[in-house]
């Protein structure tokens, strides 16, 4: 019989999915295990399940929610995102995305493989705290890799919808706001801002591709000399340079946030960029196009970093004036 203890009660749904026999067979764990759950936190309920016996793990995001139509939908889609990365990247032996395993009928929840290593995060602490730059050089040109993997095999022939990001971004500036990043004022400022960036027409006729949706350092772990993604549920088709912009973003963050000086994020930045562009056939042309709009999507992934309520108040006005600069930049591309 199977014993389940942790962050968990008898009477909760989710301890009734445990109980399923399905998951014990699409999981591996015997009908005999003994079941430890943490939950972990994330943008829905998500735990650690650890078996005690089998000595296997597994991630399970609970997708319960008030408005069930639109969680089930949540969980539809990073499950369907997850099996397509899976596809295009998972034979190459150095990148691992982490795969879909099963999913519940009523569309409660989902699981996923478990993977471990140590994250981006930490290696961009470490050379932005203590100048220890090369192995951020090397984590970051095995993103780079598998971001171009990634946009390569998925791309589409749509256009990129200039509205949605226009959307977005508007959307994440009057949330920083109510976290006090910007004055009522500012933040008709940052929209005008935004309006006007989207109008400037650089976008050309550059095409879509699946993006990760999410790159956030947390999201990618390194272990072994292999990279390893989780985290697929804001996966989307959208402007490659969405995934690369976010990542400046939070490299730009990172720097000021330890260093003191966000310019000194510059240098990885660059090699983020040129790194992916080398996948391309031509690189240079590559690297001129994606570092155009790289300003717009670094000042989007400033403002969704200054909505958390965890940074200081001081702190979020600075990261909301700097994408305020990044905006600004964007005036040189004026037709």
């Amino acid at each position: 019989m199977t014993e389940i203890k942790g962050d968990i009660s008898k009477r909760s749904r989710l301890y009734k999915f445990l109980k399923d026999r399905e998951v014990w067979k699409a999981t591996g764990i015997s009908s005999h295990s003994e079941i430890y759950v943490t939950r972990l936190g994330g943008s829905h309920e998500v735990y650690l399940v650890y078996d005690g016996r089998s000595h296997k793990k597994f991630i399970l995001k609970s997708f319960l929610d008030d408005d069930h139509e639109k969680a089930s939908m949540y969980m539809e889609k990073e499950y369907e995102r997850l099996k397509q990365a899976d596809r295009l990247i998972n034979h190459h032996c150095w990148v691992h995305v982490a795969r879909p395993i099963y999913k519940s009928r009523d569309g409660g929840f989902f699981v996923e493989q478990y993977v471990h290593g140590i994250v981006l995060g930490h290696y961009m602490k470490e050379a932005m705290s203590r100048g220890r730059c090369e192995t951020l050089y090397d984590k970051l040109t095995m993103l780079a890799g598998f971001l171009a993997l990634l946009h390569k095999a998925s791309r589409r022939q749509r256009m990129v919808d200039i509205s949605s990001v226009e959307d977005e971004m508007v959307r994440h500036a009057e949330e920083a706001s109510r976290e006090g990043a910007m004055t009522p004022g500012e933040l008709s400022t940052m929209k005008r801002l935004v309006e006007r960036a989207c109008s400037y027409g650089f976008f050309g006729d550059e095409k879509r591709s699946l993006v990760h949706g999410d790159v956030n350092p947390s999201n990618f772990l390194y272990n072994s000399g292999r990279l390893y993604v989780i985290d697929m549920e804001r996966a989307a088709y959208k402007d490659p340079a969405y995934d690369l912009g976010t990542m400046a973003g939070e490299l730009f963050h990172y720097a000021m946030y330890y260093s003191g000086d966000p310019y000194s994020a510059d240098p990885f930045i660059g090699h983020l960029y040129w790194t992916y562009a080398g996948n391309f056939r031509d690189q240079l042309g590559t690297f001129i196009r994606l570092t155009k709009r790289n300003p717009l999507y670094m000042a989007n992934s400033l403002l969704r970093i200054a909505r958390q309520p965890y940074f200081s108040q001081p702190y979020k006005r600075r990261l909301a004036f700097h994408a305020k600069e990044c905006l600004k930049s964007l005036k040189r591309f004026k037709r």
